[in-house]
């Protein structure tokens, strides 16, 4: 048998591995995660846009009126306490922890709860700055306006932070997206007793506090099909 030009036509494993598909990674569902300097970008611009937002809505509904005879004490507890919690709860759930697989699970979890469960201890342990006034809306109709207005605040910013996050949690995205919903539903509960000025513990428990934990509801069914890895 001296024709042995048949042997061309069988394909090189080597040369052809290549063109065949053999060598190539396979591709990773939902594309590529972004780097980790173009994630850092993206926190930082979705929690610029939504401190801005915050500020922007205060400054259109305004600052209660009574604000000037509070004691600071029931400011700090009300609001300073609010908002310095729910920045540490982003920095938890944002935080890369060894390997970058984020923080203990421990801490975690516990933060999410301690979050919205700290501000209705606050609301209901503080007595009162000055009797409760009266107004023209009821108990419910108040607290379902408050309800309404601090979930559209906590509503938009947990919209960026999702976004900003997508995919950056490859362990505990259920608990770190929680945080993230209860950080920014303080943030928001925080920036509506600076706007509400109904001291009836049970309408800031109702009213405020309801969507704080809304927000980490939220964040622990909905937001972590953005953020887990």
């Amino acid at each position: 048998m001296s024709d042995l030009s048949f042997l061309n036509q069988i394909p090189d494993p080597v040369s052809d591995a290549g063109s065949r598909g053999v060598a190539r990674p396979l591709p990773t569902p939902g594309g590529n995660p972004p780097t980790r300097e173009a994630s850092r970008r993206r926190r930082m611009v979705a929690v610029g846009v939504s401190l801005a937002w915050l500020c922007a809505h205060l400054l259109v509904y305004g600052v209660r009126q009574d604000f000037g005879q509070l004691p600071a004490g029931y400011i700090a507890a009300q609001v300073v306490l609010p908002i310095a919690f729910g920045a540490c709860c982003l920095l938890v759930a944002l935080a890369p922890g060894k390997l970058g697989l984020g923080l203990g699970v421990g801490l975690v979890g516990a933060m999410a709860v301690l979050g919205p469960l700290s501000y209705w201890v606050l609301a209901l342990g503080l007595p009162a700055p000055h009797p409760p006034v009266a107004g023209k809306l009821t108990f419910w109709l108040g607290s379902l306006l408050c309800l309404d207005i601090t979930l559209s605040w906590a509503a938009a910013p947990l919209l960026l932070v999702a976004l900003a996050t997508r995919r950056a949690f490859p362990t505990q995205a259920v608990g770190r997206s929680a945080l993230l919903g209860a950080a920014l539903g303080l943030l928001s509960g925080g920036a509506i007793n600076l706007h509400c000025p109904n001291v009836n513990p049970w309408h800031l428990v109702a009213g405020h506090g309801v969507p704080v934990a809304a927000a980490a509801l939220v964040g622990a069914l909905l937001v972590v099909r953005w953020t887990r890895a």
